[in-house]
């Protein structure tokens, strides 16, 4: 429960809840997150390397640094430290994973009998009873706990012998997907339509040249020596494919009960076609949101967690297909629509959130993600402005609206005064924000820094 503070009236008020988020890996649309929070009156912090997405938001107040890295082995090297530090400091409330690695690890670092029983304590309060980690962080897990709360899934299988992977497929019946752990946003992911395709799949995930395999081999003693034996080097999962349309059904929860949560269904994806969507429409699914109830109850979660489903094409049925055990970037948008689990969750740790966004006019549903559907397709641009469409550009968050605007001028230098000139007229015409020319628009490098460089 958030302390309290008294005020010169000697009214007892909610102190602002500290929330510290933790990113190992750069996700694109991650930032959403603590600025959503910080909005509702929660003190941010992040626990990152330098450059990451999460860092952009100016509701971020301080910085605990980890070492720069172009793969995951430094920052999981001095994570326990670094978030020991950063506890002590920020003497956070919560704590919430911003990628998927990190989920992991901080669940298995709750587990560990060498964390102060305050750590352990604060991350256990976060991501609720321990014995349901390995459901929310193991695809394989994830599948076998589902089908023992009830819950619709597809056909699933996991092993290390090709021969039984396809013989599963074959008498499932293609298409089939198989999936390899450790990987999201449509990485490591890959759609076989018969056996030679599967058995290619397969060769990539499992073999390659000699040098791959040993790179491979290497990166599996370094996780198992982080802790993260569950899914380092696991077999990849089959599942069979479910045709459909992605959908997913994010939520608030604390000790086993779901406080909010919102669902969408996917309208466009890049790349194309497992990659993270780019266009949204939020829908109300009560067997979505059933089957998450079940799953959150049974294995006592809390936190922010994201679910993946397909819904059948022809009788609407929705089977689990995944977790994701953080938030994600359309979390925030459950405002737009009489959800908020960011606001839910703020309240169960003993705060009043200071405002709540009105709900959007029943019709307007579709929601464009700035700026992935503009990295995406980037000609056209004022398309995002039709009647009907949410374009959820952050205007009202002017340094990160920045560094999305340094990306696309990155990523798409031809089309770049085309997308500034819409985005100008765009922001004109729904007065989203206060004047603030974009010449002006600079990301931010105000942000309170702890800690010093770390070399590797």
């Amino acid at each position: 429960m958030a302390s309290l503070v008294l005020l010169d009236g000697g009214a007892a008020t909610p102190k602002s809840p500290r929330v510290l988020f933790v990113a190992l890996v750069d996700y694109l649309g991650m930032e959403r997150v603590p600025a959503a929070m910080g909005a509702l009156g929660a003190d941010c912090a992040v626990l990152s390397p330098p450059g990451f997405c999460g860092l952009s938001s100016r509701h971020v107040k301080q910085w605990y640094r980890l070492p720069a890295h172009r793969g995951l082995w430094l920052g999981l090297a001095f994570l326990r430290r670094r978030l020991e530090e950063a506890v002590a400091g920020w003497q956070p409330d919560l704590v919430i994973p911003l990628d998927d690695i990190a989920a992991q690890y901080l669940r298995v670092l709750a587990k560990s009998a060498r964390l102060p029983a305050s750590l352990r304590d604060l991350l256990e309060r976060s991501f609720g009873d321990p014995a349901g980690y390995a459901a929310v962080c193991s695809r394989l897990a994830t599948m076998q706990a589902a089908r023992a709360a009830g819950i619709h899934t597809p056909h699933f299988f996991a092993s290390r012998n090709p021969v039984e992977i396809v013989a599963h497929a074959v008498g499932w019946g293609f298409p089939v997907v198989l999936k390899g752990e450790n990987s999201c946003g449509g990485d490591g992911v890959a759609i076989a339509r018969d056996a030679r395709e599967l058995r290619s799949a397969l060769a990539r995930y499992h073999g390659g040249p000699a040098w791959k395999q040993s790179r491979r081999a290497a990166v599996r003693v370094f996780w198992n020596a982080a802790g993260l034996s569950e899914t380092a080097g696991a077999p990849a999962l089959l599942q069979s494919l479910v045709p459909g349309v992605p959908a997913m059904h994010t939520v608030a929860a604390w000790r086993g009960e779901i406080l909010d949560g919102v669902s969408f269904v996917t309208e466009q994806v890049h790349p194309a076609p497992t990659g993270p969507s780019t266009i949204v429409r939020q829908i109300e699914n009560a067997e979505m949101a059933e089957a998450v109830r079940r799953f959150v109850f049974s294995q006592k979660c809390s936190g922010l967690l994201s679910f993946d489903f397909m819904l059948d094409e022809t009788t609407g049925e929705a089977a689990l297909i995944e977790i994701n055990a953080r938030p994600i970037g359309t979390t925030h948008l459950g405002r737009h629509f009489g959800h908020d689990p960011f606001a839910a969750l703020l309240a169960r740790l003993g705060h009043l959130p200071l405002h709540q966004v009105p709900s959007m006019a029943p019709e307007t549903r579709s929601v464009a993600l700035f700026p992935k559907e503009l990295i995406r397709a980037p000609e056209k641009p004022e398309r995002l402005s039709f009647q009907g469409v949410l374009h959820d550009v952050p205007y009202d968050d002017p340094p990160m609206f920045a560094m999305h605007l340094a990306r696309l001028r990155r990523l798409h230098p031809a089309a770049f005064p085309h997308i500034e000139q819409s985005l100008r007229a765009e922001r004109t015409e729904a007065k989203l924000m206060e004047t603030i020319g974009f010449a002006e628009l600079r990301p931010r490098a105000d942000c309170r820094v702890t800690g010093r460089p770390v070399m590797g």
